[in-house]
């Protein structure tokens, strides 16, 4: 019986190039490309294995997390039977730039292991992977590559490279950055060097190049690229996204070669003077707070403001785990996690707000929370900047004690703030309380004082970039 014949086995397959792939990912809008290479398990019985958390994937852009059970037998335990799935808008394109629409791709993260599946990637699609995901016929066979092009717009073009073909053979060689452990990301542009350097490694080189600039002049790129002139006193983040030449739409997070960056204000170097860290801000999903609107929730559980503005309601202050807020009188709680084994032990768990009677006056499904914290990488890196005004227009300088943290994952947030560590620290007011038009503030926002970074993280690093080996920079013209 003749084999099957798929998408991927023509013979414009077989003598596809890199450049030539690369290009049609690019003609498709396609702005960063990664390549997997594919081990004998990633098939379409077993699930293509993405990396052991949420935080690995924070390049590849996806749907909100929705918790179920999960019915995998390897464990009894209920507790240990949840999982969570987020869609993907996934498209496979094959070598004459065909596409075919994958309508039911998605991730799951299994948190019992923890460990991130790619599923539902050939369901529904025209696409035929013939026998190269078929874990009964070649679907276990060394020399396949998955390649991802990913597109401003959160879409996700995938191509599969069989063994022996051209494509496969030459990735073999090609020079690829680190992004985690799973990943590799393509230049493509094609003009990388034949010695394989790391994420790390090109990431404090460019950030040494920005630290000789000195004063930069206050700047911002817009959607197209271009670079002008930023006039506000909050220019620090978007100065620095502009040095490094990153997107202001695409990505929630500035990410650069797969690290989350994030300046942080000092009024000296290296970090005299750093002000908490905002982790997220996200809304409650849930508790009085969601159903009945926050004008209702400050009226409740608001205070009158204390520095004396006239009809004015805040709710504000820092609320850690187990601790009642003398102000709000609210407690927040780790409904569903499991403080000892840092592990979640109920798929509809949450950060809860309670109050005296215990009611969920406001709360934050853990669901809600790991699709927030994807976005932020399983690695930072944090740059101090000072700031200063000459001729009536800011400047920042950016330090060369850079700080770099890898390894960082829901569970680990939450067990830091069980701890203390990481506090919810609103800032939500209500004005114009009693007329017919109050207007109301919100801001809700999860913090960590800065000195403490170092708990989130499976690995901190302090650095000198000077240290580094450094290839110079300029200035760029406005």
């Amino acid at each position: 019986m003749a084999a099957n014949i798929g998408t991927f086995d023509s013979n414009t397959s077989r003598e596809i190039t890199l450049s030539k792939l690369l290009s049609i990912m690019e003609s498709l809008g396609a702005n960063r490309t990664y390549v997997k290479k594919l081990a004998p398990n990633d098939n379409s019985k077993n699930q293509p294995y993405f990396g052991g958390h949420l935080t690995d994937l924070a390049f590849i852009p996806s749907g909100e997390l929705i918790p179920s059970n999960s019915t995998s037998a390897k464990t009894k335990d209920p507790k240990r039977q949840i999982k969570y799935t987020s869609e993907l808008d996934f498209t496979w394109v094959d070598a004459q730039k065909g596409t075919y629409k994958a309508p039911h791709a998605k991730l799951i993260y299994y948190p019992q292991y923890p460990e991130v599946r790619f599923s539902g990637f050939l369901k529904g699609s025209r696409v035929s992977a013939g026998e190269w995901m078929d874990p009964y016929k070649k679907g276990r066979n060394e020399g396949r590559w998955l390649i991802l092009g990913i597109h401003p717009d959160k879409k996700i073009f995938g191509y599969l490279a069989t063994p022996e073909c051209n494509l496969s053979k030459e990735l073999e060689t090609t020079c690829t950055l680190d992004i985690g452990s799973v990943f590799g990301q393509l230049d493509m542009s094609l003009t990388a060097t034949a010695t394989k350097q790391s994420s790390k490694d090109a990431l404090i080189e460019k950030l040494h190049q920005i630290h000789k600039l000195g004063w930069v002049p206050s700047c911002r790129l817009t959607s197209d690229m271009k670079l002008i002139e930023y006039k506000a006193g909050n220019g620090g983040g978007y100065t620095l996204e502009a040095l490094l030449g990153i997107s202001p739409n695409g990505f929630a997070e500035p990410d650069y070669l797969g690290w989350e960056v994030k300046q942080f204000g000092v009024t000296r170097f290296p970090r005299i003077g750093a002000k908490p860290t905002t982790l997220m801000t996200p809304e409650p999903d849930g508790g009085f707070y969601k159903n009945l609107g926050v004008t209702e929730f400050i009226r409740r559980y608001g205070y009158p403001d204390v520095s004396g503005i006239l009809d004015r309601f805040n709710f504000g202050g820092k609320h850690t785990v187990g601790n009642k807020q003398n102000r709000t009188n609210l407690t927040m709680r780790l409904l569903g996690f499991d403080a000892d084994q840092g592990k979640i032990i109920n798929a509809e768990g949450k950060i809860a707000l309670m109050d005296e009677e215990d009611n969920v006056t406001a709360s934050w499904s853990f669901a809600k929370l790991m699709t927030h914290w994807k976005r932020k990488h399983s690695q930072a890196v944090y740059i101090p900047a000072t700031r200063r005004k000459e001729a009536g227009k800011y400047q920042y300088h950016y330090g060369k004690d850079i700080e770099l943290g890898t390894g960082t994952n829901i569970e680990m947030m939450l067990r830091r703030m069980n701890e203390g560590f990481v506090f919810y620290d609103p800032g939500i007011k209500l004005e114009n309380a009693s007329s017919d038009k109050p207007k109301t503030k919100r801001r809700s926002q999860f913090r960590i004082n800065h000195s403490q970074l170092e708990h989130l993280y499976q690995k901190f690093e302090f650095i000198d970039v000077i240290e580094s080996e450094s290839a110079g920079g300029n200035l760029p013209s406005m």
